[in-house]
């Protein structure tokens, strides 16, 4: 079932067409995809859509000296986050199922939700300690010494069998059928539903589809759009009326709205690495 692995390198896009200064440092390794950072500067508050994600986010709110600490769990489906007014952002992108730490949540409870951490006892002393940080290195630095201790209990054969087919999900781009991942793992559809369940919250075949949005959304974003027919074939839908259709339930929005606002926004220009 070996398989080459890439990470699920993504971005919230209107984090970066929403607010300003949006900024990132890409980093592969313990569940983490990249570090960023974006600002309000428009002086009032933002609602900010949050699309279809599998990946959950790490956001840090820096405002008036204090930090409030959001974990945004996987969206399954479209909704919003408030950026204040004058407020700073540090944020961590996690790959799916990286959100145990959480103890006083499953999973199950997180997908879908925004929880905020400050509350928790389990994390409370973490994030004081980020609210202490002022600068992108030393936020990095703080969060992956807390993110450490975290990571000490060993990982569970369900554990290992789903991050081995969620690497195989990713790498194929979602584009992937179940009865194959069956017949890759040498396990029967409904007990992988149930390891997806308890690890991430989601069934096997919601990854999927999360996934091909994700890279479908990520070739807009690079304003791959000359031929809706092509992509509409390489992601396997069915014709172009069933990839608009499907992106328009993800997005409220047709892949040409969408795409109209990627390049008045010139997103690719607003992200910068750092």
């Amino acid at each position: 079932m070996q398989e080459n692995t890439q990470p699920l390198i993504s971005i919230q896009p209107y984090f970066v067409m929403g607010a300003s200064d949006f900024c990132q440092r890409i980093f592969v390794e313990n569940g983490i995809s990249h570090f960023f950072s974006f600002s309000n500067k428009s002086g009032h508050d933002l609602t900010v859509p949050l699309l279809v994600d599998g990946c959950s986010n790490l956001i840090f709110e820096y405002k008036d000296g204090a930090v409030r600490t959001h974990l945004i769990g996987c969206t399954i489906e479209k909704r919003t986050f408030s950026v204040k007014k004058d407020a700073e952002y540090f944020g961590v992108r996690l790959q799916p199922s990286v959100t145990k730490f959480v103890k006083e949540y499953t999973p199950k409870e997180i997908i879908g939700n925004i929880i905020i951490l400050d509350e928790l006892e389990s994390t409370k002393k973490f994030c004081r300690r980020m609210g202490e940080q002022k600068d992108f290195d030393s936020r990095i630095s703080t969060f992956l010494q807390e993110y450490s201790k975290f990571q000490s209990e060993g990982q569970s054969a369900k554990s290992e069998l789903f991050k081995q087919i969620s690497d195989i999900i990713i790498e194929r781009k979602g584009i992937v059928r179940v009865s194959e991942l069956e017949e890759l793992s040498g396990y029967s559809a409904r007990y992988l539903n149930k390891i997806f369940d308890s690890e991430l919250g989601m069934s096997t075949k919601q990854l999927c589809n999360t996934v091909k949005f994700q890279f479908l959304l990520g070739d807009l974003n690079k304003h791959n759009m000359e031929n809706l027919t092509s992509i509409a074939s390489e992601y396997n839908f069915y014709d172009q009326a069933h990839f608009i259709h499907e992106f328009k339930e993800f997005t409220g929005k047709t892949p040409k709205e969408y795409t109209n606002e990627v390049e008045e926004n010139n997103y690719s220009d607003n992200i910068k690495d750092i």
